[in-house]
């Protein structure tokens, strides 16, 4: 099951370039369910505590992310997993990443 995040309240930058997907028994790009090719990239992401980085894979390859840039996450979400070997962890899936629109801020 994914369980949807809330990226409101976070600051979402561009940690790292995207980078395909790659099944590491066959070498092959991964794709979803619906067949389309896998990508993940590198995400910093601040709150109210310390940064975390985030590896997010999209359906798509993000375009237009430059390093340090401010990321709009469309559909962010994180699921569980548990391996063949039995190992467990977590990964994390957004619909898109594109750039920030900007705010307007002062300047």
């Amino acid at each position: 099951m994914a369980l949807p995040l809330d990226v409101t309240k976070l600051t979402v930058l561009c940690g790292g370039p995207p980078q395909p997907v790659v099944d590491r028994e066959t070498g092959e790009h991964r794709t979803d369910r619906e067949g389309r090719p896998l990508y993940r990239t590198d995400l910093v992401v601040l709150g109210s505590g310390r940064p975390e980085l985030l590896g997010v894979r999209t359906p798509k390859e993000p375009k237009g992310i430059a390093l340090g840039a401010q990321v709009a996450a469309s559909g962010l979400s994180v699921s569980t997993f548990t391996a063949r070997d039995g190992g467990t962890g977590v990964f994390y899936e957004a619909a898109s990443l594109e750039p920030a629109k900007a705010t307007g801020g002062v300047a």
